[in-house]
């Protein structure tokens, strides 16, 4: 049933609401996968268009500044892929919408993301044949699938991609993701309506990691965005995978002394208008909408609202 204009009206009278995108290519690379998140331009100007009725958009920066979030609206996109410049620029012009974009430096220098690598792996059936190669390596729960394992903060992302690596190479199918990624600092554009920040170096489960490794993961990657000279930068730090085990409290000291003014989340959560940071930084929820129409995502905010 379609969710009445009153009922979405009161929604953003009581909540804020930041969505998190992935890539947002024409058709889906086949090489990605079938459960790869994507949302096509045409989709992401419907949702974001019909939104506009009933929040303000607002920058990620000045959304996490605000003491009173509702009715307020941000767009965060991880991960780097280049489509998000290619294919939806004319979006956010066009509705006059700002919105960030999280990137890891690894990926930006040439190295495939490793969860690149997991569907590489799925989707060519290869699965059971890493499982009997890497038996008792790795932590996993009765059920749990290997999409799911590989990124259990029990196995150090580390650990899990040098086997990942190891399995591919052997194969002789190490397989490059690298055009797929914004490549450099010359293909960013600078915007007005857009803003760059840090996803990590390597989007590592950082809650798996030691808290060297994870000051590694966060600080070599700030400096990294740091360097950019021509582009607007934000100092939110974006939370590889944003789930609750997906980071500690180490993540967020680290985070803090590295330069960082929030932590983005991505537990499923729209925000109350009114709220209280209690740790260090300001922790930000965000949805992922999986539905590509925009009456689908009206739903979505719906259910999130009512929980």
């Amino acid at each position: 049933m379609p969710v009445s204009q009153d009922c979405l009206k009161s929604i953003a009278q009581n909540f804020g609401v930041v969505l998190l995108y992935h890539g947002t290519f024409n058709e889906s690379p086949s090489i990605l996968g079938s459960d790869f998140h994507n949302t096509t331009a045409e989709q992401l100007f419907k949702q974001l268009e019909s939104l506009s009725r009933y929040f303000r958009f607002v920058s990620i920066d000045e959304f996490s500044a605000a003491s009173d979030r509702s009715g307020l609206a941000s767009v965060t996109i991880d991960d780097g892929y280049r489509s998000v410049l290619e294919e939806t620029v004319r979006v956010f012009e066009a509705l006059e919408i700002p919105a960030a974009l999280f990137l890891n430096r690894a990926f930006m220098q040439g190295k495939s993301f490793w969860r690149d690598k997991v569907r590489l792996v799925s989707s060519n059936k290869w699965v059971e044949e890493f499982e009997q190669r890497f038996a008792g390596r790795f932590t996993m729960r009765p059920g749990q699938s290997f999409y799911r394992y590989t990124k259990n903060p029990a196995n150090n992302s580390i650990d899990v991609e040098n086997a990942l690596d190891e399995f591919l190479e052997d194969r002789g199918t190490l397989a490059s993701f690298s055009e797929l990624y914004l490549q450099g600092e010359a293909m960013l554009k600078p915007h007005p309506l857009i803003a760059y920040g840090s996803h990590s170096v390597n989007h590592y489960v950082m809650s798996s990691l030691s808290e060297q490794e994870q000051w590694r993961e966060i600080e070599e990657n700030r400096r990294f965005l740091n360097s950019f000279e021509n582009v607007q930068t934000t100092d939110v730090f974006s939370v590889p995978f944003g789930g609750e085990r997906d980071y500690n409290d180490a993540t967020m000291q680290l985070a803090g002394e590295a330069g960082h003014s929030a932590l983005l989340l991505s537990r499923g959560m729209i925000q109350k208008g009114e709220h209280v940071d209690r740790g260090v930084l300001p922790e930000i929820d965000r949805l992922m909408p999986r539905t590509s129409s925009a009456e689908g995502l009206h739903s979505f905010l719906f259910e999130k609202a009512a929980v």
